[in-house]
Order: structure tokens, then C-alpha cells, then sequence
């Protein structure tokens, strides 16, 4: 009978092959999951965080925080990584720190640590806005091996348009909700400036105006679609950072074309998205 060492009944012998291959081969693919998956984590990471996180994980591989997988379960990973600023002890040894990452959802079983691990390595290395070729290639084997092929040459049919500039909002739908969203951010501006308040011309107007309550409603609504207004818009800035700017080095996080992308896609929303991709369609159909 296979021996076996944790909860889940995984047999002693192949998580000891598992950790020992990913430590041996797969260091900066641990790293980029650390990252990804528990950023936290990165407080405690010898780093230098002055660096934008995406040209910081490009400089860096796991070696250079020595970092290593100590166990792994069904539901979770467990890696240690070198403690910040820390110095050998008496006996020679440098402290670790100890970074729980989750496995979500936990796999069914022992046999799904393979597939699990590439995509979670692919998943990590796209919210990093790092490339996601060689992907644990010793552990996908033959198949995942054919896979990745296969999907390069996609790819390469495809055209894989990158845009490397900044598109200017094209005139009226793009222009009409840039302005829709500056004027509702401007409303909250006027009301927590005390502008609409009794006797002044903007309460007056939305008094008479406003269908739904009048002025006291208009305050009501506006400062309750606040903040659900403002999340969206940031989580939109982020996933239009991550899946179409992260693809281009030409535009490094903080760069002025980075950042007029992101005042663009914070007023006009799936209108920024829309107008970058017509953009990539338009080149890809040139290249065929």
C-alpha cells in the first residue's frame, strides 16, 4: 500500500517528486503564483516595490527571493519564501516566511495536479501581464505540449495585432458617454460642494425638473450610485490593463500612452474597449 503523509490521503512518494520538480524547475513559475494569488504576500517579499509590479516580476525569478513549494494539498499550496531583510542566524540558516495559496476550487483529486498547476501558472502570468509561453512544459507532458503548439499556431494565423499607441474617443457615442459619466461625477462634486441645497439655482432646477422626487431625490440617487459607479469603472480599468495593454511593452504601466488609455476607459467604458479592439480587428485583416 502507497504511503501516504496529509489529510487527503496524496501518496507520500509523488508529492515529494511534485515539489522537488517544481522546485528544481518552476521556482519563478511559483513566484508569479505567489504574486497572483496572494499579494499580500508581496510586504514580506525581499522586492523592490518601487518598480511597477509588472516590470518588476519580469526582472525577477524565483531564485532571486529564494523561493520554494514545501507542501501541497488538495485545496491549498504552501511555499516559504526569504524573509525581508533578513540575515543568517547563528547556525547559517536565513529565515523563511511561510505564504498559504489557495487552490480554488480544490481539486478532486491527486490526478489533477498537473492541469491545475498550468493554469494556474497561465491565470497568474495574464494578471501579471506576463507572456504565457512555456508554461511548466516538463509537467503538461505530450499533451499539454501539443496544446501550446496548437495554440501558438492559432495565434500566428490569427495575426496577434498588438496596438502600441493611444486611439483618440471617435466622435459622438464614444464623446456621449465620456460626458454622460464626467456630468454624473460632477453631480456628486456639486452635492457634496453643498450646490444643491434650498434656494440655490441647482436645487430650484432639480425641484422642478427631476421626475423622481425632485431635488431630494436627485441627491438620493446620485449619492447612491456613487460608489457602485466608481468600482465599476476602476474593475474596468483593470481588466482593460490586463488584457490588451499587458501585451504591449510599448506601453508600461505609468507611461502617459498608459495613462490615457486609463482616463479614457474610466469615462467611456466598453466604448474604449470596443475602439481598441475594432482597431486590432482592422490591423489583423490587413495582415491576411
Amino acid at each position: 500500500m502507497a504511503s501516504t503523509n496529509n489529510k487527503d490521503g496524496i501518496d507520500a512518494t509523488s508529492l515529494a517528486r511534485t515539489i522537488s520538480h517544481m522546485n528544481k524547475d518552476h521556482a519563478t513559475d511559483l513566484l508569479h503564483i505567489l504574486i497572483h494569488f496572494n499579494p499580500l504576500a508581496l510586504i514580506q517579499l525581499p522586492l523592490d516595490l518601487e518598480k511597477p509590479i509588472r516590470q518588476l516580476v519580469c526582472d525577477l525569478r524565483g531564485e532571486d527571493v529564494d523561493i520554494r513549494l514545501v507542501d501541497m494539498s488538495l485545496a491549498e499550496m504552501q511555499v516559504q519564501t526569504r524573509a525581508k531583510g533578513a540575515v543568517k542566524d547563528l547556525n547559517g540558516e536565513t529565515p523563511m516566511v511561510t505564504h498559504m495559496i489557495p487552490i480554488n476550487p480544490p481539486m478532486k483529486s491527486w490526478g489533477e495536479r498537473r492541469e491545475r498547476l498550468v493554469a494556474m501558472t497561465k491565470e497568474a502570468r495574464e494578471g501579471l501581464g506576463l507572456p504565457a509561453e512555456g508554461l511548466l512544459e516538463e509537467v503538461k507532458g505530450n499533451k499539454g505540449k501539443k496544446e501550446e503548439k496548437d495554440g501558438k499556431k492559432a495565434e500566428k494565423e490569427k495575426g496577434g495585432a498588438v496596438i502600441d499607441t493611444y486611439l483618440a474617443p471617435r466622435l459622438f457615442w464614444d464623446g456621449a458617454v465620456a460626458i454622460s459619466v464626467a456630468f454624473f461625477f460632477g453631480c456628486y462634486a456639486a452635492i457634496r460642494g453643498g450646490y444643491v441645497e434650498w434656494d440655490l439655482w441647482a436645487w430650484q432646477f432639480t425641484q422642478r425638473w427631476w421626475p423622481l422626487g425632485g431635488a431630494g431625490g436627485f441627491k438620493w440617487l446620485v449619492n447612491a450610485m456613487f460608489w457602485p459607479v466608481l468600482a465599476i469603472h476602476i474593475s474596468e480599468m483593470i481588466m482593460f490593463d490586463r488584457s490588451r495593454l499587458a501585451k504591449s511593452d510599448k506601453i508600461p504601466m505609468g507611461s502617459l500612452t498608459w495613462w490615457k488609455w486609463m482616463v479614457s476607459v474610466f469615462f467611456e467604458g466598453y466604448m474604449a474597449f470596443r475602439r481598441y479592439d475594432d482597431k486590432v480587428a482592422e490591423l489583423e485583416k490587413k495582415q491576411h
